[in-house]
């Protein structure tokens, strides 16, 4: 299963809808604070790495396809 596939189901839990991969989830307000954590913890556990805080900014998580970027950078 690619990454994409495995990132876009645990978005749209936390979103509580279908979302594109390019679509901005931090900067519309589609995840708030709380939901960019809860949604680190299960980036963390699917891909069994560890989310330093600092790498939780708009860069990193503000779109399906960013955060795509972020793990592969983080598991190659």
């Amino acid at each position: 299963m690619d990454i994409i596939n495995r990132i876009k189901p645990l978005v749209e839990e936390i979103a509580f809808k279908k979302v594109e991969v390019d679509e901005p989830l931090y900067t519309s307000n589609l995840i708030d604070s709380m939901g960019t954590v809860d949604l680190a913890m299960m980036l963390e556990e699917e891909f069994g790495i560890k989310i330093d805080t600092r790498d939780i900014i708009e860069s990193n998580f503000d779109s399906i396809e960013k955060l795509v970027n972020y793990i592969k950078s983080r598991v190659e």
